[in-house]
């Protein structure tokens, strides 16, 4: 048997026609490498007799695998994979790259352009799949979702499949997962995976309201969710894992978040990228289990030089989850213009984080598109993919802030390489050369040659200057190309320069 390296293998067993509870792992799958490299995967109970472990193999070779059980018929059962190359769209999971940034397992970098829709899992079929087809022609690369369904307002739509059994006392029973509910969410994660979509799947819900009572599971019965959610979606390469949106509004204690979170990590086989999102207070980002800030603050990004201090305090990737949204709501964390959001998302970039979008515009039946989906309205999606476009095409692992001590100009890049400098929503008339050298990197020097092409963010151009500029003075803080004349602007408009450095001669001999 051979199977692409990435992708899901299936442990499919028969066991007993009583489920067994989901407090406890039915069985184990135990997978080890011809190089001696073991994998422990739990098992799930899949509704009647079917039991499952789902196991997506990072290196090729042969894999063989056993089982483990107290009960009988679930252990003992063995076979053998050989795992050959990837399929050609399949990189593997996104994990941290260089700090900051996020890659592949293969390498291949990824530069999260992401969108929100926290009911999607709970809408109906029309809606449930207009919602992909818009993001993908838009060219968002990443959702967050919501597994459990959201109540409160501007939430119009109340689903009937609910995750768990209720026990004889009306309370849930999570040992008794819906399977039916279950399978409707791995659909959903394997349906943005062939969209190339990530999948960021917000395990707890801090939106219940009293509505369905699924934030008044105790620590315990999250914790048989958690382990159960975990077996069945930790094998899928585009998940991401965040424990909560605005997990402050919860009245949980910051110890019960840690031991959530910890627990996150230790059970999962397949390493994913995990995090937490914050209302108004912050969490600890620096904790070990989280690997990248999931982060909302409405100032943020607002102005230039604030979404950086991020990265300082807690050296991981940071992701401004929630920057407001494009809408016509009057609430103040919905009403941003198209060109407003489109801002505050080349801000973000040039901070060297990134960015969710969202769209607050009141739809017909009362709802919004960050609750419920569907086709995208607002001015923004068509943007932000063509700044997703400049991102990929980045050699590297992403853009940095040259000069994060104090530099006015806030460019962003890859030192001796590309720079991006925006110029935020008004451009001047003009540009003169200049380039910011402090910093980690390898240093300018007199006589590297650059090319500038000037992008209109707004109205989606790229225009070469169509002159080259070869540094003549690198100073400390600066480098400057002397005897070039200052680059002609279209004034007011919102405008990013993207300044490449051009082979030397003797690297294009070398190449």
């Amino acid at each position: 048997m051979t199977h692409p390296c990435y992708a899901v293998l299936e442990v499919v067993l028969t066991g007993p026609d009583e489920p067994l509870p989901a407090d406890r792992v039915p069985f184990w799958a135990v997978f080890e490498h011809e190089s001696g490299d073991v994998k422990r995967v739990p098992g799930f109970w899949d509704g009647d007799d079917r039991y499952l472990a789902r196991f997506a193999p990072e290196d090729e070779g042969r894999w063989r695998w056993t089982t483990t059980s107290e009960t009988a018929g679930l252990a003992g059962v063995t076979g053998e994979v050989n795992v050959a190359g990837a399929e050609p769209a399949e990189h593997g999971p996104v994990r941290v790259a260089g700090t900051f940034h996020f890659a592949h397992a293969d390498g291949t970098p990824f530069r999260p352009v992401g969108a929100t829709v926290y009911n999607w899992l709970h809408q109906p079929g029309e809606r449930f799949a207009a919602t992909v087809d818009s993001l993908t022609e838009a060219g968002f690369n990443k959702l967050r979702f919501m597994v459990f369904p959201q109540a409160g307002g501007y939430v119009e739509h109340f689903p009937e499949l609910l995750p768990f059994e209720r026990g004889a006392d009306g309370r849930y029973d999570v040992t008794r997962p819906v399977v039916t509910f279950f399978r409707r969410l791995d659909a959903a994660v394997v349906l943005l995976q062939s969209r190339g979509i990530q999948a960021d799947v917000l395990i707890y819900n801090a939106y219940d309201n009293g509505r369905f009572g699924l934030d008044g599971l105790s620590e315990t019965e999250d914790a048989v969710y958690l382990r159960y959610l975990v077996a069945r979606l930790s094998a899928y390469s585009n998940v991401w894992w965040s424990l909560c949106n605005e997990f402050d509004i919860l009245d949980r204690s910051t110890a019960r978040w840690d031991a959530a979170g910890e627990l996150l990590a230790a059970a999962d086989p397949h390493d994913h990228l995990r995090s937490i999102h914050n209302w108004v207070r912050l969490y600890d980002y620096n904790q070990q289990w989280v690997t990248h800030a999931s982060l909302q603050l409405g100032q943020a990004t607002e102005d230039f030089g604030r979404a950086s201090l991020f990265r300082d305090a807690y050296r991981k990737p940071v992701v401004l989850d929630e920057i407001k949204y494009e809408g016509d709501v009057p609430e103040r964390w919905g009403r941003l213009t198209g060109r407003e959001l489109v801002h505050q998302f080349w801000i973000a970039t040039v901070s060297g984080c990134y960015a969710s979008h969202g769209e607050s515009f009141v739809l017909d039946d009362g709802t919004l598109h960050i609750v419920a989906g569907g086709l995208l309205k607002g001015e923004s999606p068509e943007r932000l993919g063509f700044l997703r476009r400049l991102l990929d095409d980045v050699v590297g692992n992403g853009l940095d802030p040259i000069d994060n001590w104090w530099d006015a100009s806030f460019v962003a890049g890859i030192p001796r390489q590309v720079y991006f400098q925006y110029l935020g929503r008004s451009a001047p008339a003009s540009w003169t050369f200049r380039l910011p050298t402090a910093g980690m990197g390898i240093p300018l020097e007199v006589g590297d040659r650059f090319e500038v092409d000037v992008i209109d963010t707004w109205n989606m151009t790229i225009k070469p200057v169509g002159r080259s500029f070869e540094l003549t003075d690198v100073r400390r803080n600066d480098a400057f190309a002397g005897g070039a004349g200052p680059v002609q602007l279209p004034e007011g408009e919102a405008l990013t320069l993207r300044i490449r450095r051009l082979p030397q001669p003797a690297e294009t001999d070398a190449g």
